[in-house]
């Protein structure tokens, strides 16, 4: 093909209309894609939310632990007592309040006993008695707590003991709870799991004799046992969680039980 014929159909070709579409195609810029109406009514993004700080401490949630069968008591049934040293029923205003299911297990190895109180005091006194109002315990107290010193006085298996507490100097004490001694064969079979505990790691036994003594809903000897791992363990936030599960199965230990997750917040 001569030059001038060959330069004549190249000029052709580079203006027909099929690659004039073309070459446009590839120059003009990309349309974005039509959005579907299910893509326009989703929620866009807030640009003004921020994602968390990762060095923020999440905080933890409220315990909700099943620990049911703390208490034994029979709502059916409510044998009344008397509350003054010598004779009246009537409650004392104001009067302590005392931190424990209605009727409780009792075994006795580290039972501690509390209770609140609002106001001015002298002192409290401390009363545990039999179903025939016999006082086996009248310990005067300056704190509103007390570990019961069961060499003393001995509880026998099965039978249901009454504690309230005075108010110094009111002579009235406080509507009293119930405590029922656990059984000779539970109390063994206890004891033989405490003594089954390996002892290796101090803070680890304390926390597994704990933990049993709850799994046997063991109200008083419970409590005994976190009391004492978290006076040698201070800075385990795990024994604060625990002991506040059991605060939060009772009423009117549900202020402790806050206290106790405060203070887990606060642990290392």
């Amino acid at each position: 093909m001569k030059p001038a014929i060959a330069l004549a159909v190249l000029l052709l070709t580079a203006t027909s209309p099929t690659n004039e579409c073309t070459g446009a195609a590839l120059l003009r810029p990309k349309r974005p894609a039509v959005e579907s109406k299910e893509q326009q009514t989703q929620p866009k993004p807030d640009p003004k939310s921020t994602a968390p700080d990762p060095a923020t401490k999440p905080k933890r949630k409220v315990l909700d632990a099943d620990l049911s069968g703390f208490d034994l008591s029979d709502k059916k049934s409510d044998k009344k007592v008397t509350t003054l040293l010598g004779g009246s029923r009537t409650a004392a205003i104001p009067s302590a309040i005392l931190l424990a299911p209605k009727k409780a297990k009792f075994l006795g190895q580290s039972a501690e006993f509390s209770w609140s109180f609002a106001g001015h005091n002298e002192g409290y006194v401390l009363i545990i008695t039999d179903e025939d109002e016999t006082q086996l315990v009248h310990q005067p107290l300056k704190e509103a707590h007390y570990r019961l010193d069961t060499s003393a006085t001995k509880f026998q298996p099965g039978q249901v003991y009454y504690w309230r507490v005075q108010v110094l100097p009111n002579p009235l004490a406080s509507e009293p709870l119930e405590f029922e001694v656990i059984s000779n064969e539970e109390q063994q079979a206890i004891s033989k799991a405490i003594a089954a505990i390996p002892t290796t790691d101090p803070y680890q036994s304390a926390a597994a004799k704990a933990q049993l003594l709850t799994d046997h809903r063991l109200w008083f000897d419970a409590l005994g046992a976190y009391d004492d791992a978290i006076a040698k363990y201070p800075n385990h936030r795990e024994l604060y969680e625990a002991r506040a599960a059991i605060y939060a199965q009772v009423s009117t230990a549900k202020p402790l039980s806050e206290a106790d997750l405060a203070r887990a917040e606060k642990a290392p």
